[in-house]
């Protein structure tokens, strides 16, 4: 910065390029500033590129004067402090067979819901479609930590207690009753409220994969515990068909 100096003002011209006119007045009354006599506080009377910091004299002058004003922060985000703390976490590897665990205790299956043909009502000797809703596959998955596990609920069979019996049927059935079906021997006549208590039980094998860089095993099963089941009740009323006989 280059600067002229005449009796009462100074000229300033800094690098750039702006002149800024200061006040170098004495002032009327020296501070105590390490014994020297000090000046008054230098005033921007003119336009133009401001220094970064500015000095505020006070009234004395020689080794007084004021400390610099701490520079404000535009952004606390650039100027805050950081800790090690703000980095992210890193994902928790839990073993698969704890997640796989976890995950066949907490597992909804499908609900049963029992159907016949003839509905509510059948006979002795008669066949019996028997089939049921519910019977598919399901595969939820569950996430501890940073570790997935899949489930793998396959039905197996639906074991049905007819009240005077039981079949199991391998697929879900049908109405023709091809595929799962019974015929009764005797009526209900004799049970309590005239119908037999029928219950359906579909059995599900289980099994579990697990697929990640956190997996430190690919899948399993439960063996020889590897199935749930789940079961629906009905009532059915079973009625013998009446003959006529005529003299001949």
């Amino acid at each position: 910065m280059l600067t002229t100096r005449s009796s009462a003002i100074a000229i300033a011209v800094l690098t750039a390029g702006a002149a800024v006119a200061l006040n170098t007045t004495p002032a009327s009354a020296g501070g105590h500033g390490g014994g020297g006599k000090g000046r008054g506080t230098a005033r921007i009377t003119s336009t133009g590129t401001t220094p970064s910091r500015a000095r505020s004299g006070g009234g004395g002058g020689g080794g007084g004067g004021g400390k610099p004003a701490p520079m404000p922060c535009p952004d606390d985000a650039v100027c805050g402090e950081t800790t090690a703390g703000d980095a992210p976490a890193a994902p928790v590897m839990i073993p698969a067979t704890q997640v796989a665990a976890q995950a066949r205790a907490e597992i909804l299956l499908p609900t049963v819901v029992i159907n016949t043909a003839p509905a509510n009502r059948t006979y002795v000797g008669l066949r019996t479609g028997l089939w049921v809703g519910g019977f598919h596959r399901i595969d939820p998955e569950v996430t501890l930590g940073g570790t997935t596990v899949t489930l793998h609920a396959k039905p197996l069979d639906v074991t049905w207690s007819m009240g005077d019996g039981t079949v199991t049927c391998k697929t879900a059935g049908s109405r023709s009753g091809k595929t799962c079906g019974y015929t009764y021997r005797q009526s209900s006549a004799h049970r309590q409220n005239g119908k037999y208590q029928i219950t359906a039980k579909i059995t599900w094998y289980v099994s579990w994969t697990c697929v990640g860089g956190l997996c430190d095993a690919a899948g399993g099963d439960w063996a020889p515990d590897s199935t749930e089941w789940r079961a629906a009740q009905a009532e059915l009323a079973v009625g013998e068909v009446q003959t006529e006989s005529r003299p001949g």
